[in-house]
């Protein structure tokens, strides 16, 4: 480490649905061009932990900085600029079903970042081409697999030169036999220094990408470390636990 400021921090983060505390007094501290992967059991908080980074779900309590600004999160205006910053990638790719693929990736440039029609449609060709889909720019997102359909979510996200994107297990929804390629697009987007918070249950990427990996069980952080470290030696018997469950029945693809 640099020793220089985090790019994201939150300190003493809660969030309450009804009388359910979904995260407990959240503490954590994203480093520019990290990779942070999320893991835990379902239902420990990890989803709601990185939408509470952008505002899909308002933190009751805490304080969120953001490359140094603090947010107000009970301003609905500063999470609307926040969201310009941050991209989001979700499991279900949440594309417009509508709008060709093209059209899906420059509205929100055109929109936001107030780029020409031109400047969008070159900028969202070249993203096209990177993930190897610049051929399916005018189709539609029904004809496309669901593999497809995510390397375009996350091309899209990309699209809003964001600081940083958040992935919500993002190879969930997909078939085996499709996720390699949406993995290979995340390692690409690590090695060149993007900052990425993943909550995923692919136990290899997170061995292989991350720099660091942070455990979740009840809303609470229950541990973090450095991927070799925290898979060959956890410290906590609840990750003990969550880790001999994963191997007992099999680890995930690409495990």
């Amino acid at each position: 480490m640099t020793g220089a400021a985090p790019l994201i921090s939150l300190k003493g983060v809660t969030k309450r649905f009804g009388s359910l505390t979904v995260l407990h007094d959240i503490d954590i501290e994203i480093e520019a061009g990290s990779v942070v992967v999320l893991i835990g059991p379902s239902g420990s908080g990890k989803s709601t932990l990185i939408r509470c980074i952008n505002g899909l779900v308002r933190p009751d309590e805490g304080a969120l900085t953001v490359a140094g600004r603090a947010v107000d999160i009970h301003d609905e205006g500063a999470w609307q600029r926040l969201r310009t910053e941050i991209g989001m990638v979700f499991q279900d790719y949440a594309l417009f079903p509508h709008l060709s693929v093209l059209r899906n990736m420059t509205l929100a440039p055109q929109r936001r970042r107030k780029l020409s029609r031109t400047e969008a449609e070159h900028e969202a060709r070249k993203l096209l081409a990177r993930v190897g889909l610049a051929h399916k720019a005018e189709d539609y997102p029904s004809a496309l697999s669901g593999g497809q359909q995510q390397r375009i979510a996350i091309v899209r996200a990309l699209a809003m030169a964001p600081m940083a994107i958040l992935f919500d297990e993002p190879t969930s929804a997909l078939d085996p036999e499709t996720i390699s390629g949406v993995l290979d697009v995340m390692r690409d987007l690590a090695r060149e220094g993007t900052t990425m918070i993943v909550v995923t249950h692919e136990m290899g990427f997170a061995r292989e990408v991350a720099d660091r990996v942070v455990f979740m069980a009840e809303g609470r952080i229950v541990e973090q470390g450095p991927p070799g470290e925290f898979f060959a030696n956890p410290r906590q018997e609840r990750t003990r636990a969550f880790l001999a469950n994963i191997r007992s029945f099999g680890e995930p693809a690409h495990a």
